[in-house]
């Protein structure tokens, strides 16, 4: 599946969307924060921390917590991501990342390898700049995650779009646990694995609405089909909770370290 560039970058154009992703696992049991997850990964005295994609700054908040001594970088492709982030920050692509070889102690890319064209190459860049020993934290979704709203999303976007329209979902197949680890160790020596799911019981439609509308830059059409697909969406939501209290699904992330 090619990665759908115009619509990543319309998409983190600005955090809105991403916070609106974000939100829907706040209906998730047992309830933990990947950034816990990822701060508990770390290496103990880091001086240079990189962190690629980083979004509107929810990892770097905690590492820059954690590491008060320890230079913590945030790095992003689009500029508006980085409008609420504290310096220091830069626009960078990750295959390109500017930063000497063997220059640094950590990277994170949590849960952006799957937007990005050349996975191999930005993995390749990672190695590059970490020094001999450094760590990688990698996050992305298990193959099985969210199976039933992206099932949802799909039948509403295609009844409308037809039956071979591309589906946002497919984007994170690109890098997920079934494939992730050959591109991790074919760079490193090193890969080991965390895994972290929750059941998502979902009260009412709204949040499985707001998702939806937050993946819109991905669906190719124009605002009338998209307002189709949301009606769409909205029926078949109203007729599962005419039946069911709740709409529950899986919410399965996966961890590398790598080294």
């Amino acid at each position: 599946m090619a990665v759908n560039v115009e619509g990543s970058k319309g998409n983190y154009a600005h955090a809105g969307n991403l916070k609106s992703r974000v939100s829907l696992y706040d209906y998730r049991e047992p309830q933990f924060d990947p950034v816990d997850v990822a701060a508990d990964l770390m290496p103990a005295d880091p001086r240079l921390v990189l962190d690629v994609g980083c979004g509107h700054g929810r990892y770097l908040k905690r590492l820059r917590a954690d590491h008060p001594a320890a230079a913590v970088v945030g790095i992003d492709a689009a500029p508006g991501m980085l409008s609420e982030v504290e310096p220091p920050i830069m626009v960078a692509d990750a295959r390109a990342i500017p930063y000497p070889d063997g220059s640094v102690d950590a990277v994170l890319a949590m849960h952006m390898l799957y937007h990005v064209p050349d996975i191999a190459k930005a993995v390749g860049e990672f190695r590059r700049v970490l020094k001999p020993g450094g760590t990688l934290l990698v996050s992305t979704n298990t193959h099985d995650d969210m199976a039933e709203p992206y099932a949802h999303w799909a039948r509403a976007i295609r009844a409308v779009l037809g039956p071979d329209t591309y589906i946002p979902s497919a984007e994170v197949a690109n890098f997920d646990s079934a494939n992730a680890p050959d591109y991790l160790e074919a760079a490193f020596g090193s890969v080991e694995r965390f895994e972290k799911r929750g059941l998502v019981s979902v009260p009412e439609p709204r949040p499985l609405m707001d998702y939806l509308v937050s993946i819109r830059s991905y669906v190719d059409c124009d605002d009338a089909a998209f307002d189709r697909i949301l009606a769409v969406a909205a029926a078949e939501l109203e007729s599962h909770f005419a039946a069911h209290d709740v709409f529950e699904f899986e919410k399965a992330i996966v961890f590398y370290r790598c080294r």
